[in-house]
């Protein structure tokens, strides 16, 4: 008798267990929505400028320059076909891209000058392909971005975004600055 009361307790007390850690998973995942798309953009905008230092550092070994313009061509006009596949408006997000560009940049250059600040030299592929798999999520994430770019508290929404997502990934004062290069005209676009 004494062994089947245990055994009684025992279920009743996982189930409440159950039932409590239920509870407590429900609250939580009702304040995880779908993220915003400046929120979106943000966070893939930082996780492109940390690649930066790995360009850096293998054109500091490399000896090749920051600027190069003929694949930053090829890559907005693969951008522009991309976003009229896609139904957005090409030059806008070819705008949008180009901030990208000049944003990662930013970090190159100033990595660059500061001697043993760029890191080990890695191989490249590996990195494009990364960095070609966050544009594609940019693109995709990139429609909900323009719609929340009006308002008068575009700016601000913009910013908190941005900050949000530099404490995510613990950006320097760096990374911040060009995260905020890499929104563009994001408030300013049709």
């Amino acid at each position: 008798m004494r062994a089947q009361a245990m055994r009684l307790r025992c279920r009743w007390l996982a189930t409440a267990l159950a039932a409590a850690a239920l509870l407590l998973a429900l609250p939580a995942a009702a304040q995880s929505p779908t993220p915003s798309g400046f929120e979106r953009v943000a966070e893939l905008s930082a996780q492109r400028l940390l690649l930066a230092d790995a360009v850096a550092a293998s054109k500091r070994a490399s000896g090749k320059p920051v600027e190069d313009a003929q694949r930053e061509g090829e890559q907005l006009a693969r951008v522009r076909e991309q976003a009229t596949a896609r139904a957005l408006p090409a030059e806008p997000t070819a705008a949008f891209f180009r901030a990208q560009m000049e944003a990662n940049k930013l970090v190159q250059y100033r990595l660059l000058a500061e001697p043993g600040r760029a890191g080990a030299a890695v191989d490249l592929a590996p990195v494009r392909a990364k960095l070609d798999a966050i544009n594609a999520q940019l693109l995709d994430a990139l429609p909900a971005a323009l719609s929340q770019g009006s308002g008068d508290d575009c700016a601000r929404r913009a910013s908190d975004a941005r900050k949000r997502a530099a404490r995510r990934h613990r950006l320097d004062e760096l990374h911040r600055t060009a995260l905020a290069r890499a929104f563009g005209d994001l408030c300013r676009s049709p």
